[in-house]
């Protein structure tokens, strides 16, 4: 499943940059796949028969909105292109260079050619050619990549970077094949950030560590792995954590300065609204219960309003006491939005089971009927898929982000699928990015047809 976010109200997002168009050619060697996003929905919902090459083109397009040249490399496909809301195109063609025979294998080389179309109608080009450097490094049995850029040494753990490597064993790799991205292109790869998820590993998804034999023939060390969800509880506790310190700080700040702030006020006068006063205050303090759950805000601070008429200099005081509440709780708006949203999805969907997110534990799951915690990871594949993705879209996706999903529908029943774009759409509205889904499952696309598309032999 392939998801792409989008807003549906742009002009609040007037200065971010979405994805409207992608395009690849010559997919799996045999198909032409696109899609365009309507910029008055969010998402676009790709469907189409098995060996069509689904996955393949959602990890093309993930690759060329990365530049990732050893991915875009190895794919195969001819030509992509993707086009953006400020008009940039951004496009890469894939040639083959040369063959190669390694240990009785045949394999080949590629050459890309990139292009950057900007609004100004400014152009940048970068031709890559695959050196084979990253494969001998492979083939040495001792490199393991970790990302584009680090590679580990599985001897003692070293982290090296590529270039590093590539001038330790300059003798082995034809310098000058290699060409380093430009700054433009990199620069404008930044402002465009892009999500790929692979749900069907998400469900039993762990972070871990290969036991390896340290230098010097020590004793074998072990690192325990630690399942993605419980890595996620850490993360928001984190997330917390840290806005309670940012409240803090701000709290202090404005304590310490409030005397001085009234005086400078200047008299009180009577332009103050008292109905606006009551308002901000009820919501504040209703903000402040919500949040209670989660972080200490000072609750025992609270003021009570009188229920007659307020005096002018009271009002005064008081809206002063307003504004600074205001900016105090800054830190934790748009967070308590975010754990709002996440509760409730995942609440009308477990069964028999309440999750709820607080600042002693990050996430708490319990049994809703006994109220005995549940243990994060013992629930169920496709209980912990759904927690994992659904945070992975809420905390980790910027503004204008593109997410590509592949296959949501995987452990889960048909009444999770039926909720999924929905729920999808709930957090991509609340994000401001936008999204289009790859899927096999009718009910996943819940006849919502008009915003689906079919890849196959009729595409144009």
């Amino acid at each position: 499943m392939i998801i792409i976010k989008m807003c549906h109200n742009i002009s609040m997002y007037d200065n971010i940059i979405l994805l409207r168009k992608a395009e690849v050619k010559g997919v799996l060697d045999e198909y032409d796949h696109s899609f365009t996003i309507d910029p008055n929905y969010n998402y676009v919902i790709l469907y189409g028969p098995n060996g069509i090459g689904k996955t393949k083109f959602l990890e093309i397009v993930y690759s060329l909105s990365k530049c990732d040249v050893r991915a875009l490399s190895r794919q195969p496909f001819s030509s992509a292109m993707m086009e953006y809301s400020d008009n940039s195109r951004l496009e890469v063609t894939r040639k083959e260079k040369q063959q190669r025979r390694h240990d009785d294998h045949d394999y080949s080389l590629y050459s890309l050619s990139f292009s950057l179309i900007r609004k100004n109608g400014k152009l940048v080009k970068w031709e890559y050619e695959d050196d084979g450097f990253e494969d001998a490094l492979q083939r040495r049995g001792i490199w393991e990549r970790i990302n584009d850029s680090l590679w580990r040494d599985m001897r003692d753990d070293e982290i090296v970077e590529i270039e590093e490597l590539r001038s330790r064993y300059r003798h082995q790799s034809k310098k000058e094949t290699y060409s380093k991205q430009p700054k433009e292109l990199a620069d404008f790869i930044s402002k465009v950030p892009s999500f790929l998820i692979e749900t069907q590993r998400l469900r039993v998804e762990q972070s871990q560590v290969r036991p390896h034999r340290p230098r010097y023939d020590s004793e074998m060390s072990y690192r325990h792995p630690t399942s993605r969800i419980i890595e996620q509880s850490i993360e928001i506790k984190k997330k917390i954590d840290d806005a309670q310190t940012e409240h803090s700080k701000i709290t202090q700040q404005l304590d310490r300065t409030f005397p001085k702030r009234v005086l400078d006020k200047g008299p009180a006068n009577d332009e103050i609204d008292e109905n606006q006063i009551r308002d901000r205050y009820d919501k504040q303090n209703d903000f402040r219960s919500r949040l209670g759950r989660i972080a200490s805000v000072d609750l025992a601070r609270e003021l009570s309003l009188p229920e007659g008429e307020i005096d002018p200099w009271p009002k005064k005081l008081l809206n002063l006491y307003l504004d600074d509440a205001e900016k105090k709780l800054i830190p934790f708006k748009e967070l308590l939005l975010k754990i709002d949203l996440l509760e409730d999805v995942i609440n009308r969907r477990l069964l028999n089971k309440k999750l709820s997110v607080t600042g002693a534990h990050g996430l708490e799951v319990v049994n809703s009927r006994t109220s005995k915690p549940i243990e994060l990871s013992s629930l169920s594949s496709g209980e912990q898929h759904e927690i994992i993705l659904m945070i992975d879209l809420l905390f980790s996706v910027p503004k204008g982000g593109l997410v590509l999903i592949d296959e949501p529908e995987i452990s889960l029943h048909v009444a999770w699928q039926l909720a999924f774009i929905p729920d999808v759409r709930k957090i991509a509205d609340q994000g401001g990015f936008c999204f289009v889904v790859a899927t096999h499952s009718p009910q996943i696309i819940n006849g919502d047809w008009e915003r689906a598309k079919s890849l196959g032999s009729s595409e144009g």
